[in-house]
């Protein structure tokens, strides 16, 4: 008989490095395509829990940016009706955008608390700072199971 040797074990993926195929909506989208981006940020319009990587996060907050921009071209920033579709727009994207602020917090390892600083001048400036970092495996912590 002879003896053949083990095979050799799988190559190891990076941290984050997600499963082939449909990701669940509690995991992640790790390099996420602009419209699965999209679809995600409506999708879990008031989800405060998981995580959100970072193409999950920038594409939606551009998509946000360019509508808005949109509005206020078309209809005008000092026009009553830009005002006014400019504030419903404003007013309906608020909670998606603080809870895939927080998911993004959470990918992190930080507190979606951290979105406070939204409250002082330069905290703005840090709140960027933190969605730009990328993901830690100290964020497993905020996983949804």
């Amino acid at each position: 008989m002879t003896d053949y040797p083990p095979p050799p074990p799988p190559p190891q993926q990076p941290y984050g490095a997600g499963p082939v195929g449909e990701v669940p909506l509690s995991q992640p989208l790790r390099g996420a395509a602009p419209r699965d981006a999209i679809v995600r940020f409506f999708k879990k319009y008031a989800t405060f829990e998981g995580r959100a990587s970072r193409s999950e996060f920038w594409w939606a907050i551009l998509f946000t940016f360019v509508v808005n921009m949109a509005i206020n071209l078309i209809l005008g920033a000092d026009s009553t009706a830009g005002s006014i579709v400019g504030g419903l727009f404003a007013l309906a994207i608020l909670i998606p955008q603080l809870s895939v602020g927080a998911r993004r917090l959470h990918d992190t390892g930080r507190s979606g608390w951290w979105q406070l600083l939204y409250l002082t001048c330069v905290g703005v400036i840090v709140l960027i700072v933190f969605w730009a970092l990328p993901e830690k495996p100290e964020g497993d912590k905020y996983n949804v199971a």
